[in-house]
């Protein structure tokens, strides 16, 4: 990880990075992801050269992961930690009309982003009226079945918000199944999606239900990636904070 960070201060960067976008995201070494505070600083950089490209894409693309990166770095945001990542995402939204050509690749997941951003600032309202402008969209578009799976989790996010549970169940409920079919059963996605779905169970009040289903997460986690990993701790953090519900 040390040469990967020092490759990522090279100018040769600039150029393997826009024809290789991977080599922001895994070490060409070892082929695992970045994580961490290295992962944060990576995209920090990428933003850095992609900032005064004329090429709109580029720039959308560079804020999208970096305002991904910081949502998944800090597990348990704070508003202003969320605040810095809905500053992003709309910056990266900016400029882009909905029927630009790169809306299904980039916007789409970034409205998709911006409105699970919006829940955990505590403004649930706001992010279904975003949910339902992408519905609308996305059903325009066809949109791929990862992207359906990813607005399953924000809508049932944003549905248990308001305080709508058995809607919010059923829908994270089929974006688990839909993620698990098109991205396998031990990818990340799935087991966010998962999380997702357990912080539903847990907000609805069927703890139990929830720690199952964030234990199932932690287990996979510590045997694919090992028991210090950031993913597998933040799988650890989340039972505790479930388990705390009872407390």
């Amino acid at each position: 990880l040390g040469l990967a960070e020092m490759a990522a201060r090279d100018p040769w960067m600039e150029i393997a990075g826009r024809r290789q976008i991977s080599r922001w995201v895994l070490c060409s070494t070892c082929h695992q992801e970045f994580t961490g505070t290295l992962q944060l600083e990576l995209q920090r950089h990428r933003w850095r050269l992609a900032r005064d490209a004329p090429v709109t894409a580029d720039r959308s693309a560079a804020l999208i992961v970096l305002a991904a990166t910081l949502q998944e770095l800090y597990a348990e945001l704070d508003v202003a930690e969320c605040d810095v990542a809905e500053r992003l995402l709309l910056e990266a939204r900016r400029g882009v009309a909905d029927d630009s050509p790169i809306y299904r690749q980039i916007i789409l997941p970034t409205d998709i982003r911006r409105a699970n951003n919006l829940v955990h600032l505590g403004r649930p309202r706001e992010a279904l009226e975003i949910l339902e402008q992408i519905r609308q969209k996305a059903d325009e578009l066809g949109a791929d079945a990862q992207t359906r799976a990813e607005y399953k989790a924000a809508l049932s996010s944003a549905l248990a918000g308001v305080g709508r549970f058995e809607p919010a169940l059923r829908i994270a409920a089929d974006g688990v199944d839909l993620m698990r079919a098109c991205c396998g059963p031990e990818s990340e996605d799935t087991l966010n999606a998962m999380c997702a779905r357990a912080q539903v169970l847990a907000s609805s009040g069927r703890i139990e239900e929830a720690k199952v289903a964030v234990g199932q997460v932690l287990t996979m986690r510590t045997r694919i990636l090992g028991p210090d990993h950031d993913r597998t701790r933040r799988a650890q953090a989340l039972l505790r904070d479930i388990a705390g519900l009872t407390a």
